[in-house]
């Protein structure tokens, strides 16, 4: 079982991360950090503690590693199918345990793709959390949107030039998800996006 030990001081905060929002969880203040150069997103406690050095820092709860893509990169170099250069694939994602009954990864997705307008385009190899947690944000969230992406055929499902939007249940588990050691449905991926800023561009 993983338990972040990291923490930042003030400072540190201050200097290195954009506060994206300020919320609540356990009868605690939070704060949604985000780190752009790297990218990296996390959840802090508001209140700070003393460390063993007498220093006052902010106790992270939650993390989320991104990694930026471009075009030019194998796996998105197939066609113009994304209206923005802000694209990033999922990396790792950790939530202390205690905090685990609040979803915060689900909220961190979601904050990315909605205060931040990010494409987020789901790791490769799912194991059964990150089914659960794409499964829950297509299904709950009013705000995002998200589709499935075969980035061989470079086609949204169902791969007839249209695009079907994934709300948990629409599109056959069998269609995305490979088990482990099976990669036939490696080169699926979900993508994420913001459904205001679908809804508003313009139509082709």
């Amino acid at each position: 079982m993983i338990v972040l030990e990291r923490s930042y001081s003030t400072a540190t905060l201050t200097r290195r991360f954009e506060i994206i929002d300020e919320i609540r969880f356990n009868n605690i203040d939070m704060l949604i950090i985000y780190d752009e150069k790297i990218p990296f997103i996390a959840i802090a406690e508001a209140q700070t503690r003393i460390d063993k050095r007498g220093e006052k820092r902010h106790h992270v709860v939650a993390t989320l590693e991104l990694a930026r893509r471009k075009k030019g990169d194998e796996i998105l170099d197939v066609s113009q199918f994304w209206q923005d250069e802000q694209v990033f694939q999922i990396g790792g994602v950790v939530v202390n345990p205690e905090m685990r009954d609040f979803r915060l990864a689900t909220l961190l997705y979601e904050t990315l793709v909605v205060k931040k307008n990010l494409t987020l385009m789901s790791d490769n190899d799912q194991y059964a959390g990150g089914r659960a947690l794409w499964q829950r944000l297509a299904r709950e969230s009013n705000n995002v949107v998200v589709f499935v992406l075969d980035t061989e055929k470079g086609q949204f499902y169902p791969y007839d030039g249209t695009k079907m939007r994934y709300d948990g249940v629409s599109i056959p588990e069998s269609s995305i998800w490979s088990h482990h050691p099976d990669k036939t449905h490696w080169p699926v991926v979900l993508m994420a996006q913001n459904n205001e800023r679908l809804i508003s561009l313009p139509t082709p």
